[in-house]
């Protein structure tokens, strides 16, 4: 491991803590301590299981659940949730699994993503402590960071239907509901022009305004869900300025999806004839934004 990261990976790490303990003043259950523990610790069993069978890409199989963990667990510790703390952990759980057992279905019995056997092969016989640290530990911090404002939403909110400002909350899982209808339709299109092995790129429904409408749909569930936190600025339950700085959560997920997932993704598929036509007209990420 190279010196650089040797100290990343604590700053990270001590980043990730000050949001889980609201800048290291809250170390008890009223924070986000244990979801954050708990998270590392799904993360971890995952990267046993998937060194003893030799497949690093496995942990894309449990990235959606552990969204799913961290959420129950902040439910689980929250004295006094209310009706939205349980629809959110309730949204949660149903995108989460719902992501995960497709990746199942979809990646079961088949050998490892190129991705991770190109680093696999870079790595060498040092793919193990790399693989811990770069695959494994960071995706259980990017997890954490991304979950981070709905778990304080869960844990805080005043929610009550008698309550002037609670149409910001209505708004916000209206976005999320949106993204999650973009997620799951073009996921099945998806599935269904993938069944008919055309060879051909797919250019229809979804796909003809966003060459990737489940990650613009993904994008979308993470505003939404914290656009429902708004109101805590109202019940001053949580400190305002704690909240503003959660706006990393949506941030983090839009950025690791259109600089990250979308040019890995995209580099194989120039091997498609129709591509280039294809992205001079369809935007990527955002529809009708050409």
């Amino acid at each position: 491991m190279d010196k650089k990261r040797l100290i990343i990976y604590p700053i990270l790490f001590l980043a990730t803590l000050a949001i889980a303990t609201q800048g290291f003043t809250n170390f008890g259950l009223d924070g986000l301590l244990v979801p954050l523990l708990f998270t590392f610790a799904y993360f971890t069993i995952i990267f046993i299981i998937a060194t003893v069978i030799k497949n690093n890409s496995i942990v894309d199989i449990g990235w959606g659940m552990g969204f799913v963990v961290g959420s129950w667990l902040t439910l689980f510790v929250t004295e006094d949730p209310t009706i939205l703390s349980y629809v959110i952990v309730g949204f949660i759980t149903v995108w989460g699994l719902r992501l995960s057992l497709r990746l199942l279905k979809r990646n079961y019995g088949k050998p490892e993503d190129f991705r991770y056997a190109q680093w696999r092969e870079e790595w060498g016989d040092k793919v193990v402590l790399i693989a811990f640290f770069r695959v494994f530990m960071v995706q259980g911090i990017i997890n954490f960071i991304v979950g981070s404002a709905s778990y304080v939403v869960i844990k805080y909110n005043e929610f009550s239907f008698d309550a002037g400002h609670q149409y910001l909350v209505y708004a916000g899982l209206l976005i999320a509901l949106v993204g999650l209808i973009f997620e799951v339709v073009g996921d099945e299109q998806l599935r269904q022009h993938i069944s008919k092995k055309t060879g051909k790129l797919l250019q229809s429904g979804l796909w003809s305004i966003t060459r990737h409408p489940n990650y613009f749909g993904e994008i979308l569930i993470w505003i939404g869900l914290y656009a429902t936190g708004i109101t805590l600025f109202f019940t001053g339950s949580v400190n305002p300025f704690y909240y503003i700085l959660l706006a990393i959560s949506p941030i983090l997920m839009s950025t690791v999806l259109i600089k990250i997932s979308t040019p890995l993704l995209e580099k194989n598929m120039e091997k498609y004839d129709e591509w280039e036509d294809y992205t001079k007209r369809v935007p990527m990420i955002f529809p009708w934004s050409k």
